[in-house]
């Protein structure tokens, strides 16, 4: 998975579903949408992908996919496609009940 910036749509197992951007460099990621920042590390061996997001709200007018939480931890795993794209899935460690399904493609190298 190269660096860059990667639009993701994301759904989770209560019927929410989004979108935002990330941007991909060295091994962190860094990112957001209307309502959360993304803030992590991801972990690249071939084309498997596993890493583990900080989500915190930053706009009080939005609810995340899992509903009115401010900060959770997030992690995920899964692998890079081709074409530069990637799909992970995960969920909340503290909340076992709660899952996410990410899909990214690249957009363009980050500077």
């Amino acid at each position: 998975m190269q660096d860059g910036i990667y639009h993701v749509r994301f759904s989770s197992s209560v019927g929410s579903s989004g979108e935002g951007l990330i941007v991909v460099k060295q091994g962190t990621v860094n990112g957001g949408d209307a309502g959360y920042l993304y803030i992590g590390q991801l972990v690249i061996s071939g084309e498997t992908l596993s890493g583990q997001l900080n989500v915190k709200r930053w706009n009080s007018g939005h609810v995340s996919v899992f509903g009115p939480l401010d900060n959770f931890d997030l992690q995920c795993s899964g692998k890079e496609n081709s074409g530069g794209a990637f799909t992970v899935t995960g969920g909340i460690p503290s909340q076992p009940g709660l899952s996410i399904t990410i899909a990214g493609r690249f957009l363009s190298p980050a500077a």
